[in-house]
């Protein structure tokens, strides 16, 4: 009679122990699924951005423009120097920002008032990668803007490489090909 509770207490916790290794295996595919699928939203918003320019830069220059769908996803953003990006408002400027030191590290900001907001506010110091959804350091990070002058953040460049190529993907903007 024991022998037979033992055994069947064995079966149970074997049952419950692979139940429990198919639920950690979905949820890391449910995890990274959930990682590209954020970064496809914000790849889909650079590409509209990127054409927007282009359409817009026609209308100034009064010609027509074929808009090339085949632009490769590297060219919708351009990598910038952190010393010209205002990382309060997270907008390429194109000009030199004033360098902010907190703990060490440069931070950049134009105007009495947005080099205070960086040194009050610690969450304006951080941004998230659009790829891994991790908190990246504003100063440490590698900054890319879109054709609207919208500032990226990216833990390396590592990171950059991996999320433009999600364009070129088999599940090109959360649809399969």
């Amino acid at each position: 009679m024991k022998k037979n509770n033992f055994t069947s207490l064995i079966k149970k916790a074997l049952i419950i122990s692979a139940a429990l290794s198919v639920c950690f295996v979905v949820n890391s595919y449910a995890a990274e699924d959930a990682i590209d699928s954020n970064a496809i939203l914000v790849l889909e918003s650079v590409r509209q951005n990127y054409y927007a320019h282009e359409r817009l830069i026609s209308l100034k220059n009064n010609y027509a423009v074929n808009i090339n769908k085949n632009v490769p996803a590297k060219m919708w953003l351009n990598r910038v120097d952190s010393s010209e990006v205002n990382m309060v408002t997270n907008r390429f400027t194109g000009e030199q920002q004033d360098a902010v030191i907190i703990n060490g590290k440069k931070y950049f900001a134009s105007g009495k008032e947005y080099r205070f907001n960086l040194q009050e506010n610690s969450s304006l110091l951080y941004s998230k990668d659009p790829l891994t959804s991790r908190v990246v350091d504003k100063a440490d990070a590698v900054a890319y803007s879109d054709a609207s002058g919208r500032i990226l953040y990216f833990e390396s460049n590592a990171s950059f490489e991996r999320f433009v190529e999600l364009a070129n993907s088999d599940a090109l903007y959360g649809y399969s090909k």
